[in-house]
Parts: C-alpha cells; sequence; structure tokens
C-alpha cells in the first residue's frame, strides 16, 4: 500500500519576507519586491534590478572564510530556511526522528558567488595562488552536508540541479523516498543567491526585463531575479499524526518530463509541460476537474508564458479559462533553484487560507491567453487542489499537485 506524504512545515527567506506570516502577507499584499540592486555593480546598465534578501542578523554567519565551513551565502540562506522548516513543524535539533531523517536541496548556481568571491580576492593580491580552503566552502553538495550537519539529520542527504526546476526536483525526490519507505521524514527546498554571473549572462542573452517582471502581461519583455531559499518538511501522514504535527498539505503525486528541444528556449507549444501535467494527474489519480488554483513558473518572458498557457489549455480544455492561475515571480522575482521550492510553501498557504495570490505586477494580459489571471490583489476561493509548475533550462519540467490536509 502506497503511504500518504504530507506537508507539516514551511521555512521561507526570500525579498518578501523571513517569517512565514510576513511572506504571506507580502505575497498576498499585490506587492512587488523587485527593486534597485545593491549587492553588485554592473558595468553598462544604471539601475539593475533584482529582489534582494537581507539576512537577518540571527541567521548571518560570520565573515571570517576560516572560521565557518558553511559561511558562504547560498548556505546561509538553506540554514535559515532550514531552521524555519523545523520550527514550523514543532521539531528541534536532537529530536529521536530527525537522526532517520534526511535532507534533499535543489540549486542552480550553488555557491558560484563565493568562487566570484575568490576570483577578486585573487586580483586584489595579484597572486596566482589558490586558497585551499576557501574553495572547499565553494563545493555546492556542502549546501545539503551543511543542513544536515546543523540539524543532525541521519538520513538521506542529496543535492540536485536542474536549473530552475530544482524546487520541485526535491520536493518531488523527497516525496518519492517517503512514499516508498526510505525514511518518514525529509526535509526538501531549494537555495539560490543573486549573482553577477547569471544577472550579465541573462543581460547578454536580452532576457532581463528593463523594469520589474510582468508575467503574462502583453507589455511583458524579460524576466527579473531574485534570491532566497524555502525548505518544507514533508513526511508520512501516520507518523505526522503519531507526533502530533500540524498537517498543512499532502503531495498528491507529481510528473516529470523534457522538452528534448533548446538548451535555454522552451518548446513553443508547451509539448513538455503537458506530459509533465498529464503524467502528475496520472500517478496521482486526479482529475483535471479537481484542479483550483495553477501557480504558473511565469517567469515573464514571451516565450515561456506563451507555451505555459499552451500547455494548461492543452491539458485542461475549455475548462482553462475558469481556473485562477498567477505567478509569484511578479513578487519575488525568479529565485533559479528556490523558485519552486518557494512556490510549494506558496501553494501550501493558499490552500490553508483558501486565498490565492496575485500576479503582482500584471495590468494588462496579453489577450492571446484568455486566462482567469489574479491580478490586484488576492483573491478569496474555495479550492481542494492546486497544480504548480515548473520548469528549468535544458527543458526540464516538473509539477506537483498538492491538495488540502486530509
Amino acid at each position: 500500500m502506497q503511504r500518504r506524504v504530507v506537508i507539516t512545515g514551511c521555512g521561507v527567506l526570500c525579498a518578501a519576507g523571513a517569517e512565514l506570516d510576513d511572506f504571506w502577507r507580502s505575497l498576498t499584499s499585490g506587492r512587488s519586491f523587485i527593486g534597485p540592486l545593491t549587492n553588485f555593480a554592473y558595468p553598462g546598465q544604471d539601475i539593475p534590478l533584482g529582489a534582494e534578501v537581507t539576512i537577518p542578523a540571527e541567521d548571518t554567519l560570520s565573515p571570517d572564510i576560516d572560521e565557518n565551513p558553511y559561511r558562504a551565502r547560498c548556505a546561509q540562506l538553506a540554514l535559515a530556511a532550514s531552521r524555519r522548516a523545523l520550527a514550523h513543524a514543532g521539531l528541534k535539533p536532537g529530536d529521536e526522528c530527525l537522526s532517520r531523517a534526511g535532507v534533499v536541496l535543489g540549486t542552480t548556481m550553488g555557491e558560484e558567488r563565493q568562487i566570484g568571491d575568490l576570483s577578486e580576492r585573487r586580483k586584489k593580491l595579484a597572486t596566482d595562488s589558490v586558497d585551499a580552503g576557501f574553495l572547499a566552502r565553494a563545493d555546492n553538495h556542502k549546501l545539503a552536508a551543511a543542513i544536515a550537519t546543523r540539524y543532525g539529520l541521519g538520513g538521506p542527504v542529496l543535492l540536485n540541479a536542474t536549473a530552475c526546476s530544482s524546487g520541485n526536483a526535491s520536493v518531488a525526490w523527497a516525496y518519492d523516498m517517503v512514499c516508498e519507505g526510505t525514511t518518514d521524514l525529509m526535509l526538501a527546498g531549494g537555495a539560490d543567491t543573486f549573482t553577477r554571473l547569471i544577472y550579465c549572462g541573462f543581460s547578454r542573452m536580452s532576457a532581463l526585463s528593463k523594469t520589474a517582471c510582468k508575467p503574462f502581461d502583453k507589455n511583458r519583455d524579460g524576466v527579473s531575479f531574485g534570491e532566497g531559499s524555502g525548505i518544507l518538511v514533508i513526511e508520512e501522514l501516520e507518523n505526522a499524526r503519531k507526533r502530533g504535527a500540524n498537517i498543512l498539505a499532502e503531495i498528491l503525486g507529481y510528473g516529470v518530463s523534457n522538452d528534448a528541444y533548446h538548451v535555454t528556449a522552451p518548446e513553443p507549444n508547451g509539448t513538455g509541460f503537458i506530459r509533465a501535467i498529464e503524467q502528475a494527474l496520472r500517478t496521482a489519480q486526479t482529475s483535471p476537474d479537481q484542479i483550483g488554483y495553477v501557480c504558473a513558473h511565469g517567469t515573464g518572458t514571451q516565450y515561456n508564458d506563451q507555451g505555459e498557457v499552451r500547455a494548461i489549455k492543452t491539458v485542461f480544455g475549455e475548462r482553462a479559462s475558469r481556473i485562477p492561475l498567477s505567478s509569484i515571480k511578479a513578487a519575488i522575482g525568479h529565485t533559479n533553484g528556490a523558485s519552486g521550492a518557494i512556490a510549494t510553501i506558496a501553494c501550501t498557504l493558499a490552500l490553508v487560507h483558501q486565498m490565492v495570490p496575485p500576479t503582482a505586477t500584471l495590468v494588462e494580459p496579453d489577450p492571446e491567453f484568455d486566462m482567469d489571471f489574479v491580478m490586484g490583489q488576492a483573491r478569496a476561493t474555495s479550492f481542494s487542489t492546486c497544480l504548480n509548475m515548473a520548469a528549468g533550462f535544458g527543458g526540464s519540467n516538473i509539477c506537483l499537485l498538492i491538495t488540502r490536509a486530509p
């Protein structure tokens, strides 16, 4: 008999907030937190934009590179969100159940920012030597290891990098391990920082929005990036009930596909997304009629938004135009490997509060789309199941189905 898998804790750190209540209040306010960057300068653009995070003092580790092996920014974000998720789930370091628990974390760039810091350090010192200890702190696997070490997780420790679908991939992997009985409890999510490399790279591709990104708007002109981390506590239903956990939502299943089309561009008709959605519905034994909210990938680029809408219309038919749809990237930017995990948290809170967050910057929906876009402010509605969509470079598509707590 397949074990049921539930969400019992959420932790988030992004531009919209460092505490769960603040995050949800900000997300439903209709406000965008995308603004001028302060972390680095970008030659050739007067005011580069993004959604930056201020790490709270209690989560800031020493800047001394020799003092703490997990002090790099991405690890700090992941550790901060993990601490919040465990506390929200009513768990604390030393709890016996954590000795068997595991973690799976997703990222796109990992500690690339640390590599950039090393490069700048070498330049300033005018030396060809490499500080091996400093470089070791940039190993991406240490993102997951940091969480396991800090909180005494003795189960599976994994890190994945399926580009911008990494957060959803982590939740899917954790779901499988709990569902199959590998462990009763997992931490799952993603973390990524704002880096000069990713900003400059997308600028060279002319893929950056000149203002805050506007998903599904007829005047959309590109993506806006953000940074942050989202971590969820995922566990087996009876285990959660036995320890008296507050069950927030249930994961019904997921679907995975690849466009097999282009290294960066999505397939124009959304064929990869179609396969992922249909697989998720089939494996979860869920009817398309049960979906009451679509949390879209919604980056604000011409082709991504177009392909995503075409996929939804293909799967849901004439009902597609009546399903509330929004993208939280308009509020917090595209947080890369963290985006799917933060969106999963948004879906969980939407189910708990029976409220759908808006696409903050959407003013004039593309007339080609003809969808029920939630815009301006959050919408109170009654629904049982939501679809969380994520896509990544290389054509990686991962769709999750999440339903109300049993």
